[in-house]
């Protein structure tokens, strides 16, 4: 059976070229969204677009259709990949945040007060205080001071989790 692509004329060469671009466009939003913010900020926007130009494109250049398939498989696959990471952030966020919940819980009775920081806990109530998402940006840490809620946040900039104490109960700042 030949190969789609050498029967065009264009050889492997040819189809690795012409989905470089899409290659690196799920590179760049890949590390933006897992590696960055943990979580789907920019992919659950892009990737969609992205899908509609890729069969836009297709209809208009009529490719093989391996080449097609592969054209609106990176942005399907993206997102796929984005949100599987999302949704292993947020379990590992509200795992790590019932943990801390927990010590707070524990130096409260002890102390007949909540910690001033996370820090306090450490090490008689906790080995250290975790992340709260495996990210380099800014929402990885989880948020506390002692007037206020325990706080993190799934989608930076959006979605704060907020822990009140008083009521013991979770709820979304934003």
């Amino acid at each position: 059976m030949r190969n789609e692509t050498a029967a065009n004329g264009t050889g492997v060469r040819g189809f690795f070229r012409d989905i470089r671009g899409g290659v690196v466009a799920a590179a760049v939003l890949l590390a933006c969204d897992v590696a960055f913010s943990g979580s789907y900020l920019m992919s659950i926007i892009v990737c969609p677009i992205w899908f509609l130009v890729s069969l836009i494109r297709n209809a208009i250049q009529r490719p093989g259709w391996c080449l097609a398939l592969v054209r609106i498989g990176l942005p399907a696959l993206t997102l796929g990949l984005v949100w599987i990471n999302t949704d292993v952030q947020l379990k590992i966020a509200e795992a790590n945040a019932r943990r801390i919940v927990a010590a707070c819980e524990a130096y409260h009775a002890a102390h007949g007060r909540f910690p001033e920081k996370l820090d306090e806990l450490v090490p008689n109530y906790m080995n250290s205080v975790p992340v709260a998402k495996y990210c380099l940006g800014p929402g990885s840490r989880f948020q506390y001071y002692s007037k206020q809620p325990l706080l993190w946040w799934e989608v930076f900039g959006f979605l704060r989790r907020i822990y009140d104490f008083n009521t013991r109960r979770w709820s979304y700042l934003d």
